[in-house]
């Protein structure tokens, strides 16, 4: 099977699972699944300005960029911000930033179509999208205690009921 292409993305896509991976010593990274609990970097954006029939529009600009850093800090405390923080992920710093801005301006009514076909675009560079996760390399890992407790929750009377007489 040919592989590969002039485009990005272009070819099947690598499977971490597969015999040719392991052989080449391709694996996801693991990000943990708890957020990160850094500092994060100060946004590199200035700030977006804001015009109404009169002119700047002081008040709905410090709207948006109060909303802006709430996205911001949000971002930086998921689990790809591990990753982000790397130094080798530095230059990703600027996609987050307008992945940021670029949601809070899909929120306004004067969004256009443009602007939020953006959206998926800068989820898959940054890596909060299933794609743009395999793409970079990365995988978060699994919560084994949240995984038993849904498990638990599967559960029916019935089906525990059993489990709980072994146990006496």
């Amino acid at each position: 099977m040919v592989q590969g292409g002039a485009r990005l993305r272009s070819g099947p896509a690598k499977d971490p699972h597969s015999r040719t991976s392991e052989r080449a010593g391709f694996t996801l990274a693991s990000l943990p699944n708890t957020g990160w609990d850094g500092k994060p970097p100060a946004f590199p954006l200035e700030r977006y300005r804001v015009t109404g029939p009169d002119g700047p529009d002081e008040k709905a600009m410090r709207s948006f960029r109060k909303r802006e850093l709430a996205l911001w800090r949000q971002l930086w405390r998921s689990p790809q911000a591990w990753a982000w923080s790397m130094p080798q992920y530095s230059y990703l710093v600027w996609d987050i930033a307008m992945y940021c801005r670029l949601m809070v301006l899909a929120g306004e009514n004067t969004a256009t179509a443009a602007d939020r076909g953006l959206i998926p675009r800068y989820a898959d560079r940054i890596g909060l999208s299933a794609a743009g996760l395999a793409a970079l390399g990365w995988q978060i890992t699994p919560d084994e205690m949240a995984n038993r407790r849904m498990e638990r929750r599967d559960e029916t009377p019935e089906t525990a009921y059993p489990r709980r007489l072994r146990a006496v």
